[in-house]
C-alpha cells in the first residue's frame, strides 16, 4: 500500500475534474481498505494485503462506505458545501474510490489476488512501474486537484462578488 495518505492525491484529484462525485465517499473508498493492515500490524490479525486488498474487499465495503458518507452529510450538514447526498453518485464515488486504492496498491505489491476467491493469482499488475513512480503519481494528482480546486473556488467567490456588486 502506498503509505495510505497517499490515495487521498488520487480523490482529489479525480474530485477536483468530476465535481458531481462525491468527495466523501471518494475519500474514505480510497482508505476504508488499509483497515486491513492495520488490524495486522496492531493485532496480528489477518495479512498486511489479504483478501480484502481484493475486488471482493471493494463488495465488502462498497455499502458502508456509502453509508458512512451519508452519515457525514447527516451529521456535518455538508450540503453547505457540495452538491446534495445522492445514494447513486455515492456508490459510484466508493467504488472509484476502493478500486483506485487496490489498482494503486496491487503496482507494488505482489502478494495481492485482485480476483480471490475466484483465483488466486497473485502480482497482476506488480512491477507495471516502481513503488517511487506510484507515490510520485499520488503525489502529482494532490497537488494538482488542490490546485484546481483552490481556483475553482476563488473563481466562484469572485463571480459571487462581481454580481453583488
Amino acid at each position: 500500500m502506498p503509505f495510505t495518505p497517499f490515495h487521498f492525491g488520487f480523490a482529489i484529484f479525480l474530485f477536483s475534474i468530476f465535481t458531481f462525485l462525491d468527495p466523501i465517499a471518494l475519500l474514505i473508498g480510497c482508505v476504508i481498505i488499509d483497515l486491513e493492515p492495520i488490524f495486522y500490524l496492531l493485532f496480528g490479525v489477518g495479512q498486511l494485503h489479504g483478501i480484502i486488498h481484493s475486488f471482493l474487499g471493494v463488495i465488502i465495503f462498497l455499502l458502508p462506505v456509502s453509508l458512512l458518507s451519508w452519515l457525514s452529510f447527516r451529521w456535518f450538514n455538508l450540503e453547505r458545501y457540495f452538491k446534495p447526498f445522492n445514494p447513486y453518485i455515492s456508490l459510484l464515488s466508493g467504488l472509484v474510490g476502493l478500486v483506485s486504492h487496490i489498482f494503486f496498491d496491487t503496482i507494488i505489491y505482489s502478494e495481492m489476488m485482485l480476483w480471490f476467491p475466484f483465483s488466486r493469482e497473485q502480482g497482476v499488475f506488480f512491477g507495471l512501474w516502481s513503488s517511487n513512480t506510484d507515490y510520485i503519481i499520488l503525489t502529482a494528482m494532490f497537488g494538482a486537484g488542490v490546485i484546481i480546486l483552490c481556483t475553482r473556488f476563488l473563481l466562484k467567490k469572485q463571480k459571487k462578488k462581481r454580481l453583488s456588486n
